[in-house]
């Protein structure tokens, strides 16, 4: 069996255990999120808008670059040849970036070598696309969780297998009792340990500790965010958001099979097949 660490959080668990809502959530309006605090969607919805994003970028510098024009011709024919071809390179290179993500994505095959050790929640035009989502309803949450699901698909191309006591998985305090019931089990038939966080200081000890060398954390998409900006390139990550039925902090609940395939992938067994249906508590 493995070991399962906690915090006194989970030893009253039989209690109703109050709201004790994380930095994140200051200000929270006590309204359920959308979808019955389930947000989970594609990594499509990311790459959708990224390629959004891109277009007009591309649009925007090419413009730029005509209105300028007749100064530029007042520079050495090299100079401008240099501008030029400078920003020919830079915006190839993310147009190409971005079809190798997708294509990663789209085939579960490796076209993203170079991003290994990264996070493409680490990208400088993340921002832009939540801009210009929110523009059409979408809001910063559910972007995130399609962030998330592509770092987790790059991540995973990326893995190489690990030792069970290599694997560190953290969980939030505020998983309601069946599912962490659940994780035991599922963690249990793997022989590997998890541990359940007050907040992300405490996260941040154990991954000092503990060294591993891939991660699974379970957490809101504001949390996950905010974990793998701060980890960066220091350590794989596998993010899964959890359901939020009853508002941020309390009772959430996950999809078990991610979780298992988590573990799976680092430990370098074959995946299970999405079948069943996802558990969501109303």
């Amino acid at each position: 069996m493995a070991n399962v660490e906690t915090t006194t959080a989970e030893a009253e668990e039989t209690k109703v255990v109050p709201r004790k809502l994380g930095d994140t959530w200051d200000g929270w309006s006590g309204q359920v999120e959308e979808n019955n605090g389930n947000l989970e969607t594609t990594p499509w919805v990311f790459l959708g808008f990224t390629s959004i994003t891109l277009t007009l970028l591309n649009s925007g510098a090419w413009l730029m670059l005509f209105l300028v024009q007749p100064r530029l011709m007042e520079l050495p024919e090299w100079v401008m040849r240099t501008i030029i071809m400078g920003l020919v390179g830079v915006l190839g290179a993310l147009d190409l970036v971005f079809l190798l993500v997708g294509a990663t994505v789209l085939t579960g095959k490796n076209f993203v070598p170079f991003f290994k050790g990264r996070h493409v929640a680490l990208s400088n035009i993340i921002p832009w696309t939540v801009k210009i989502s929110s523009v059409f309803g979408i809001s910063k949450d559910r972007m995130s969780n399609s962030i998330l699901q592509v770092g987790n698909r790059l991540t995973a191309v990326n893995q190489e297998n690990i030792e069970r006591d290599e694997l560190l998985i953290l969980l939030p305090r505020c998983l309601d009792k069946e599912t962490r019931d659940d994780i035991k089990a599922v963690t249990a038939k793997y022989d590997v340990d998890f541990h359940i966080c007050a907040g992300g200081q405490m996260a941040r000890q154990l991954l000092t500790e503990k060294r591993p060398k891939g991660v699974i954390a379970v957490a809101c998409e504001r949390d996950l965010m905010a974990g793998v900006q701060d980890v960066g390139a220091a350590v794989p990550v596998i993010a899964i958001a959890n359901k939020r039925p009853e508002g941020p902090c309390r009772n959430t609940n996950i999809n078990l099979t991610e979780m298992e395939n988590a573990i799976r992938m680092y430990l370098g067994k074959e995946l299970i097949k999405e079948t069943e249906i996802e558990r969501v508590k109303l």
